[in-house]
């Protein structure tokens, strides 16, 4: 059994865990940009694992900015 440990509050996950991936789209002629693709490949190579806490506070914290 692996043992999760949340990326942001540093506690055991005992479950299920989450993850966040922020990802650049392409634009309307299919391109992305270094920046994006750069970070696109950074975001498949390392996941943050997150509790359920930490992923509400998370989500709360993105609902605001709409």
């Amino acid at each position: 059994m692996i043992k999760r440990i949340c990326d942001r509050c540093e506690k055991e996950i005992n479950g299920n865990y989450w993850t966040v991936s922020i990802y650049e789209h392409e634009d309307n002629l299919g391109r992305h940009t270094t920046e994006g693709a750069g970070n696109n490949m950074q975001q498949n190579l390392s996941k943050k694992e997150f509790c359920k806490n930490c992923i509400d506070e998370i989500k709360n914290t993105i609902e605001r900015c709409d």
